[in-house]
C-alpha cells in the first residue's frame, strides 16, 4: 500500500502529516504481521485491516491513557499491540540454562 493509498483513504490532501500517516503504516504491518504470520497487501482483507488499524491511530492520536489504570479505556488496537509487543520483548531468561 502506498502513502498516497493510505492518505486518499483518510481523506488527508496536504503533506504535513506524510512521516507520521508512513510510520503508523509500519505500525499496521507490524501489528498484522505479529497478529497473524505475515503481512501480505495483496489479500483485499489485509488492506482492508491495514486500512482501519492507520485510520484508527492517526484519528485517535491525541488519545492519552495511563496504561496502569483499570478504569481507563484504552482502545483495542492500542492494548493489543501493547500486549504484542510485550510478549515480543518479554523476558528472555529461559535459555540461561546452560
Amino acid at each position: 500500500m502506498t502513502l498516497a493509498e493510505m492518505k486518499s483513504y483518510l481523506k488527508v490532501d496536504f503533506d504535513d502529516d506524510d512521516n507520521f500517516i508512513t510510520l503508523l503504516m509500519d505500525v499496521a504491518r507490524e501489528y498484522i504481521t505479529d497478529a497473524i504470520g505475515e503481512c501480505n497487501e495483496e489479500i483485499a482483507r489485509v488492506k482492508l485491516l491495514m486500512r482501519v488499524i492507520v485510520a484508527e491511530l492517526y484519528e485517535k492520536r491525541s488519545m492519552t491513557f495511563d496504561i496502569n489504570s483499570t478504569n481507563e479505556k484504552v482502545q483495542y488496537v492500542i492494548r493489543s499491540i501493547i500486549n504484542q509487543l510485550s510478549f515480543s520483548f518479554g523476558d528472555d531468561d529461559s535459555e540461561d540454562d546452560s
